[in-house]
């Protein structure tokens, strides 16, 4: 139903590395003297197992591509071109080689760092992220907040008061949000905010009129640095309705999660101590549940942003934002093949560093984690 995919709300929690307990009165080195070690070997090896897997997304992702009917030579040239002029295109881009020395002449650039060119534009691949990544990157990180803001305190006072009216209300409204076809609310958004009561923008990322000299190609921090505040507001005014509708989802998710989590930690023995010695409930509740139950909120929280870095696509084509989801959109469907491979890549690349930044930072959230 949405640009995130379906959610199993059945699923058990998501598991947490091994913990390892030590005694308070133990005179073994502390964790976080043997943190520095144990993390570089992880990272080293989390990042060893990356090359595989990019291996296997480019592999997939060009053979993909072969299957999808069309020509890139006849959608450059048009209908009317004749076979010749198709033929010598074709030798021209190189694709009338074998596929198996299309897909190492594809490899032997990724190795040197050249995602080629597009074969529609001409315009190399690394430009077009540096134009389309700031916004995709700026739209998720607006969705995330909202899904965050809310999600979270309404998975805690939906834990709290467990099968209360307060539990009933935010858990039909997180079905009805990870139901709810994308599409459809940010059409119903867009009719409502901005072609009826004109308080928000329709679409894009700049009103017309607006001046904003772009420097990072991030419209906020652009406006931040040069103090144009009139920019700025009108920023933040185009990225509410489709922060809004991409966040939904994840909302949704984040508040299922955090009510799941708290309730289990809500249940443990050391709560009951704490509540039996008189510590105030909000004390309770916020320092030693929250802390806790934290885990499988930020696995939670870093997946649903990596998935959103990859882009939304629907939502990018009804607010007409300029995103990397879109573009690599309108690249399968002329065949393009350096944009499709070279998007894929760099998404996968994100996708992985996310997830890796969210296994660092369990050892954070709790020193007896330890990995090996």
């Amino acid at each position: 139903m949405g640009e995130i995919g379906k959610f199993n709300f059945t699923l058990p929690l998501p598991p947490t590395p091994t913990h390892t307990p030590t005694h308070p009165h133990s005179h073994t080195p502390t964790h976080s003297h043997s943190l520095p070690s144990f993390m570089l070997r992880y990272i080293g090896k989390r990042l060893f197992d990356l090359l595989p897997v990019l291996l296997g997304i480019t592999l997939l992702v060009f053979l993909f591509l072969q299957l999808i009917p069309g020509n890139p030579a006849v959608v450059l040239l048009g209908p009317r071109a004749t076979p010749d002029q198709i033929t010598a295109l074709q030798e021209q881009l190189g694709l009338n080689r074998p596929l198996p020395l299309q897909y190492l002449s594809f490899l032997g650039r990724l190795i040197r760092f050249d995602l080629g060119k597009s074969i529609l534009s001409g315009v190399p691949i690394a430009q077009e992220l540096a134009i389309r990544w700031p916004a995709t990157f700026e739209l998720s990180v607006a969705a995330m907040l909202v899904a965050m803001l809310l999600g979270v305190p309404a998975g805690i006072l939906a834990a709290v008061r467990k099968n209360g009216w307060i539990d009933n209300i935010a858990m039909s409204a997180s079905l009805l949000g990870v139901s709810m076809p994308v599409y459809w609310l940010g059409l119903l958004l867009v009719y409502l905010f901005a072609v009826n009561l004109h308080w928000l923008p329709p679409s894009g990322r700049l009103g017309v009129g607006i001046q904003l000299q772009p420097i990072t190609g991030f419209y906020i921090l652009d406006a931040l640095l040069q103090l144009n505040f009139p920019a700025l507001l009108d920023v933040l005014a185009h990225l509410i309705l489709p922060a809004i509708t991409v966040g939904t989802i994840p909302l949704a998710i984040i508040a299922r999660i955090t009510r799941s989590a708290m309730l289990e930690v809500l249940s443990q023995d050391y709560i009951r101590t704490a509540r039996a010695k008189g510590l105030v409930e909000r004390w309770v509740i916020m320092k030693h549940a929250l802390k806790n139950a934290l885990l499988p909120v930020i696995t939670i929280i870093g997946l649903q942003f990596g998935t959103l870095l990859s882009g939304a696509i629907l939502t990018e084509t009804i607010f007409s934002w300029p995103g990397i989801g879109s573009w690599i959109y309108e690249g399968i469907l002329a065949r393009d093949y350096p944009v499709v491979q070279g998007g894929v890549v760099f998404v996968a690349i994100v996708f992985v560093l996310i997830n890796l930044l969210i296994d660092i930072s369990y050892a954070f959230l709790d020193p007896r984690i330890q990995y090996k």
